[in-house]
């Protein structure tokens, strides 16, 4: 029987990372939702590292990530998260259960919940019209490919891109797999139902137009399909 997820960090810090200054167990472990395939995702700051990085370890029968900074680093990567409008390390640590502390996790904390609440960083014009073209040509290769397999694919990307567009452009948080779709459920649950019932149509049965009609509506809403007079610095 694995030892409880708790003890298992404990001793995996002892063991791997003793001279560590914070962590936090985060993840699936910190919200209780374990299952028997989950990995145990920890969040050490170390000034003894000069450089951050991510190692997995399988040890005391638990398959642990590491994402290991030092407290220059953590912060850098917070500001890449708000560049980016993926807040997995902020999240981790904002959400995370403390399970070694010299004093200054809360803190940490502290600043990850603002970043959190403040958001990702305003997409430029240029972003956004460089994604409108984006959408607006994988949507003419939807609706004009014959050739169902090709189509597949097309839907595919477009599926990703439009729910980052439809967060991005209105000021929210993305990620990545499940995180996508937990962050457009928060966004609209509506249109997250909507959306995904729409994408299952067209895989089941190649029937592209639900899924199309929406994504019209998503460009009508920021300007509409874009191609006459787009430019770009290539």
């Amino acid at each position: 029987m694995k030892m409880p997820e708790k003890t298992a960090a404990r001793n995996f810090l002892q063991q791997s990372f003793p001279h560590c200054d914070v962590a936090f167990l985060a993840g699936s472990g910190a919200r209780g939702e374990l299952t028997k395939h989950s990995d145990l995702d920890i969040v050490i700051i170390d000034e003894t590292q000069s450089l951050s990085f991510r190692q997995c370890f399988f040890c005391f029968d638990w398959k642990f990530e590491a994402f290991v900074y030092n407290r220059m680093s953590l912060s850098f990567a917070f500001e890449v998260s708000r560049l980016e409008g993926i807040p997995s390390i902020p999240r981790m640590c904002a959400e995370g259960i403390i399970i070694k502390d010299d004093g200054s996790a809360k803190e940490i904390q502290g600043v990850a919940i603002e970043y959190l609440r403040n958001g990702p960083s305003e997409w430029t014009e240029e972003k956004q019209q460089s994604m409108r073209f984006m959408i607006t040509d994988l949507l003419e290769d939807l609706n004009s490919y014959t050739d169902h397999k090709e189509k597949i694919f097309v839907g595919y990307k477009l599926f990703d891109i439009v729910s980052e567009f439809v967060l991005r452009a209105n000021g929210h948080w993305i990620g990545y797999g499940k995180w996508l779709y937990r962050s457009l459920l928060n966004f609209d649950k509506d249109f997250c139902e909507r959306y995904v019932e729409a994408f299952q149509i067209f895989m089941k049965t190649g029937n592209s137009r639900p899924l199309s009609t929406l994504i019209e509506k998503v460009l009508e809403d920021h300007g509409g399909r874009l191609f006459d007079g787009y430019k770009e610095q290539l």
